[in-house]
């Protein structure tokens, strides 16, 4: 079992309603809530019920453009109740907002150390007949597995490093009958994953010229959780490609043992793969 959880989250314009682009704090704990709670099925395969948050403190302001990762620790385990660390750190922000001089469109500047914005502690509940047991870790054991589809893919070797950025999906994300997400939104995601990955290895987000393919393996809905991995293939000049893989690592069972419980997969199966092609912002 993981007794550490992340999420991850680009902040984006419909994430803020303060002037100046802040994100409001409570706009933090939608995706405090999923880390927590993702904390929780690993734990007992439960939902779980939030009893309340103590010693939360904000240092730091989230603006509109921060990319931003959500963290929760286990603490401890009562009869039914379970304690967890949260912190929120900002991995990196617009170079407008960090003071660069007459910045490029979409540079971007990556912290060498995540920078803390939020801490606190939270205490969630799940009562004894709702616990299934400690669950698998839903670790992602080989992203990079050959794939037919996609034969000629590698890395470059000056950017062997990927980067990895896990999400759940919410009604929010849903547009089909059945809690189905339309594969665009998954796109969306896998978007942010490899912009975050032109961040960190060049400084600036940059913008696409081409999607080179898609393949969709399998269809995702609201309450899975997903891991996406981003990586440098080749860079051809100006054209950078990146790879984006999904895999669902969590999913809600067709016939629960109860309706909170929720299923991590041992073995998360591949969702989707796309190929975009880059260019930085002259």
């Amino acid at each position: 079992m993981r007794k550490v959880s992340y999420l991850s989250y680009n902040m984006t314009t419909a994430d803020a309603n303060n002037p100046d682009g802040i994100v409001p704090v409570g706009r933090q704990f939608d995706f405090i809530g999923d880390v927590e709670t993702e904390e929780m099925i690993l734990v007992d395969g439960d939902e779980s019920l939030c009893l309340g948050y103590t010693g939360v403190q904000c240092y730091e302001d989230v603006y509109v453009g921060d990319m931003m990762e959500y963290k929760a620790t286990l603490t401890k385990v009562g009869n039914t109740s379970r304690d967890c660390r949260i912190e929120v750190f900002k991995l990196a922000t617009p170079a407008s907002r960090a003071g660069v001089e007459k910045p490029k469109t979409g540079d971007m500047v990556w912290f060498d150390e995540p920078v803390l914005c939020t801490e606190g502690n939270v205490r969630l509940v799940v009562k004894k007949h709702l616990q299934r047991g400690e669950q698998p870790d839903g670790t992602i054991a080989e992203p990079w597995a050959d794939n037919e589809d996609f034969p000629d893919s590698g890395f470059d070797e000056n950017h062997p490093d990927d980067i990895t950025f896990r999400y759940r999906m919410s009604d929010r994300d849903v547009f089909y009958l059945g809690g189905v997400v339309n594969g665009a939104r998954n796109i969306t995601l896998m978007e942010d994953t490899a912009k975050r990955l032109m961040a960190r290895e060049f400084g600036n987000m940059g913008h696409i010229t081409k999607v080179e393919k898609v393949r969709l393996y399998e269809p995702c809905y609201a309450g899975d959780y997903l891991e996406y991995h981003a990586r440098i293939n080749k860079v051809i000049g100006d054209q950078i490609v990146v790879e984006v893989r999904n895999y669902k690592y969590i999913d809600l069972p067709e016939n629960p043992e109860f309706p909170s419980s929720i299923d991590v997969l041992p073995e998360p199966p591949l969702c989707t793969v796309v190929q975009f092609v880059f260019e930085t912002y002259k």
